[in-house]
């Protein structure tokens, strides 16, 4: 399958072509990128976790996507400036295995603060949303700031329920499944050699054992990184049923909730 450019027909909408996604400070330490929705605020918000190819083009539309459906959408930019090409695989996993976990929930800290202390925000109404790698701290995040965040959305995450410590050194998230409070989506597919069925039923298991709010969605035919138009893993009969999920439980969990 050849790399898709564009953003899919049936993701576009009038309102997009209007939408820019612009350079940010999080903090002294930590840049990123944001898209806000046209309109008068405030709105509900969504920290966006990169996949490990950086704060490209593709995660620069997905938060435009995000600010198109109702939300001001963040991405904290974890590799510090630099992107990958998705043929650079070596070069992307390199940079992701030397992330460490309790700096990166520490730069989600840092953007937390930030979004609580814009005034077009709701603060009772962030959630995380995540790809790849991004899709495992999503995980994380959740059990890290269970009182700040409202819902989650795991595309594709390894090593949430991996068993012990992964081929990049990372531990296991599913541990930490105890102290969530807001409900998670996870996204799959059936294809991802990365991510076996094993996996989905180890965390399935922990989360119906831990009596948590939780959706799974397994697509055929999908391999991982299927909502990716820029990769040619992109397989629109799973992307499609997948946002329209998506946007169903964000719509549901953060603009449906109280203040």
């Amino acid at each position: 399958m050849t790399e898709q450019q564009n953003i899919p027909s049936f993701l576009d909408r009038p309102s997009l072509s209007e939408i820019t996604a612009e350079d940010c400070r999080l903090s002294p330490s930590l840049g990123g990128a944001i898209a806000r929705p046209k309109g008068p605020g405030p709105h509900p918000a969504v920290i966006v976790f990169m996949e490990a190819f950086g704060v490209n083009r593709y995660i620069r539309d997905v938060l435009r996507l995000m600010a198109s459906e109702g939300f001001i959408a963040v991405a904290p930019d974890l590799f510090e400036g630099k992107t990958y090409e998705y043929t650079d695989f070596q070069g992307a996993i390199g940079h992701l295995s030397r992330l460490k976990d309790n700096i990166v929930m520490d730069q989600t800290r840092q953007t937390l603060e930030w979004l609580e202390k814009q005034g077009d925000v709701q603060k009772s109404r962030i959630g995380a949303m995540g790809f790849c790698m991004g899709g495992r701290l999503t995980f994380l995040s959740l059990s890290t700031f269970p009182d700040r965040l409202k819902a989650g959305v795991s595309f594709y995450g390894g090593s949430i329920g991996h068993e012990g410590l992964d081929q990049l050194g990372r531990p296991e998230v599913l541990s930490g499944a105890g102290r969530i409070t807001a409900p998670v989506l996870l996204l799959y597919g059936a294809k991802d050699e990365s991510i076996p069925p094993e996996e989905h039923g180890r965390i399935a298991k922990t989360l119906s054992g831990l009596n948590k709010t939780y959706l799974m969605g397994v697509y055929p035919d999908a391999l991982h990184g299927f909502f990716c138009w820029q990769r040619g893993s992109y397989l629109e009969q799973a992307a499609r049923p997948a946002w329209k999920l998506v946007s169903s439980f964000l719509g549901d969990h953060l603009k449906s909730s109280g203040k």
